[in-house]
């Protein structure tokens, strides 16, 4: 980074020359990339621009007509300012001088006290020379920092966290919809950083020169004729760099205002954006950031790491989930037997990817952002669905959700249906972004309650804590040591007689109780005769030491069956 003429005129050697701005005091911001002692009139030649010119006048014409064209030319030639030693040929400055310094509005200072020029060069081109080391010093951090990042495959919402750190200012990484995938606010309130971010990203971008067909929403981000350089766009002044390779551009890396950096702002910017490239190509997949950044914000949300509803509001606003004048629900799913890859695609198996589920819930005029959650991310699918508020012609949003229930489980069930159903669940409808969390951990606790086993086709499609009362309260207290002292307690001489003998008391004990006014019925849905049935039944009578006939004591055992499965449910495969 070049110093300032104002940085220039601060060095101790200036000030033993009794230094004294007489003109272009606001252009002393000017770059000084050199000095040089001249004193002929004719010098243009001789520059390339942003040179500080020491001077002491005894080569300049006598009278002052060639004054303007002489300042006229420095000016033109972008020269940073102008120096004149006092004392040798003027005891003060030509007023015409003054005046046509003062109308260029170039720098020209005086020297009341005579100093060696030698002096003066070598502090300033120390100066110079000292900026462009640690300006190379700071592009090799930067570089080194960025190519590590790359090589350890680190995300993109941590890369664009260093680069906040390093720039010092809010970054944001968008992808070409103008959809936030990642930013780091340092420190500035999120719901300020990100308001409106949709409609504020494509009014910076209209200026984006030679950008045409940005904005198309077509999800290749083919970038052939769009303008690949670093730009400062729209009203907030914004740094922004394409983030691309191979001719596939996949969003915008943006920079907000800040102080400057000794690498340059911009190359900066650029480095970071090559490490989100390299991270794209190696992972390979369409969809490499979405699962990523709809997983933080779930994440986020559940673990209540935002500051305000404002904040959180405009945070899921930025990424693609419209909350305002909306209705909200939380789902959980539960796959079939296959689990999805890591990063969210369709695994061997048919679990719907969480693409999928956004693209369905799109073309249905909804919204939805989903993450895998669990021991191995493979668990459950989490999903934050948004509809439309009620309104003459629209479709209530409880029947909405029950619509787009019915197509997830077709899409989750279609893809391996031999294996059964995927259990879907459902929290309450709210209208608040923050009352979202609650919504999605009442649908884990009522998925939680579902049993695990393959669902027979005639059960709900959608389960919710209104339709499992039961189910949902011993569920919320399946980790509880009461509760599971009562299951040990009512079903301990069971369970331990299936395990060691290799019986099946308790599917036997479950279609019973699912039938307790109907032993016939019952022992269809056991796929066992009548005859072997009875026997089961006599054989857990004698074990538990219970009378099966007995209305309580069939209640006491729904109880702690259920207490079984939900702690079942809990538990990862």
């Amino acid at each position: 980074m070049l110093p300032t003429v104002a940085e220039v005129l601060a060095l101790p050697v200036f000030a033993a020359g009794k230094a004294r701005v007489l003109a272009g005091s606001a252009s002393l911001g000017n770059a000084v990339r050199w000095v040089h002692v001249v004193e002929a009139q004719d010098v243009t030649e001789l520059l390339d621009g942003h040179e500080l010119l020491l001077a002491t006048g005894v080569g300049w014409p006598d009278g002052d007509g060639w004054i303007p064209g002489y300042i006229a030319e420095l000016a033109a030639a972008h020269v940073a300012g102008l120096v004149l030693e006092l004392g040798t040929r003027y005891d003060q400055a030509p007023p015409r001088l003054v005046e046509c310094c003062l109308s260029q509005d170039l720098p020209l200072v005086v020297l009341h006290r005579r100093i060696k020029f030698v002096t003066v060069t070598e502090a300033v081109h120390g100066r110079i020379i000292a900026e462009q080391m640690g300006a190379l010093r700071a592009r090799d951090e930067v570089h080194a920092l960025f190519s590590e990042l790359s090589l350890r495959g680190s995300p993109a919402d941590y890369i664009v966290a260093q680069l906040g750190a390093v720039l010092g200012s809010p970054v944001v990484l968008e992808n070409m919809a103008h959809q936030v995938v990642a930013f780091e606010p340092a420190g500035r309130p999120e719901e300020e950083l990100l308001a409106l971010w949709e409609s504020r990203s494509r009014s910076a971008h209209r200026g984006r020169p030679e950008d045409s067909g940005h904005g198309s929403g077509k999800g290749s981000g083919n970038s052939g004729g769009e303008d690949t350089r670093t730009s400062v766009l729209g009203p907030e002044s914004w740094l922004v760099t394409p983030v691309q390779a191979r001719g596939t551009r996949w969003g915008y890396l943006i920079a907000f205002d800040g102080a400057p950096h000794p690498a340059g702002r911009a190359l900066v910017l650029e480095q970071a954006a090559v490490a989100l490239s390299l991270s794209r190509l190696a992972d390979g997949t369409a969809d490499h950031w979405v699962p990523a950044s709809q997983h933080w914000l779930l994440a986020s949300l559940l673990q209540g790491r935002y500051r305000s509803d404002v904040a959180l509001r405009a945070r899921f606003e930025s990424m693609g989930l419209p909350v305002a004048q909306r209705r909200l629900c939380g789902l959980a799913l539960r796959p079939v037997p296959g689990s999805p890859q890591a990063d969210g695609t369709l695994p061997v198996g048919g679990v719907p990817a969480t693409a999928e589920v956004t693209r369905l819930a799109r073309s249905m005029g909804l919204n939805a952002v989903a993450s895998w959650t669990g021991p191995a991310a493979s668990e459950t699918l989490l999903m934050a669905l948004s509809v439309p508020g009620p309104g003459p012609g629209r479709v209530a949003p409880e029947a909405a959700i029950d619509t787009f229930a019915v197509k997830l489980q077709e899409l989750a069930n279609g893809q391996s249906p031999e294996t059964g159903r995927a259990a879907l669940a459902a929290g309450a409808v709210v209208e608040q972004v923050g009352a979202l969390a609650a919504s999605l951990q009442e649908a884990l606790e009522v998925l939680g309650s579902v049993p695990r086993r393959s669902t027979a086709g005639t059960e709900s499609v959608l389960h919710r804590s209104a339709d499992r009362a039961l189910r949902g309260l011993i569920g919320a207290l399946r980790s509880d040591p009461r509760m599971q002292g009562y299951l040990e307690r009512s079903l301990g001489a069971l369970l331990h007689h299936d395990a060691t003998q290799g019986s099946d008391l308790l599917p036997v004990l479950r279609a019973y109780l699912a039938h307790p006014g109907n032993r016939t019925k019952a022992a269809a849905g056991s796929h066992l005769s009548r005859s072997v049935f009875y026997q089961r039944l006599e054989v857990i009578e004698r074990l538990l030491g219970v009378d099966l006939s007995d209305g309580e004591v069939i209640a006491g055992l729904q109880a702690a069956v259920i207490a079984w499965e939900t702690i079942q449910a809990a538990q990862p495969r």
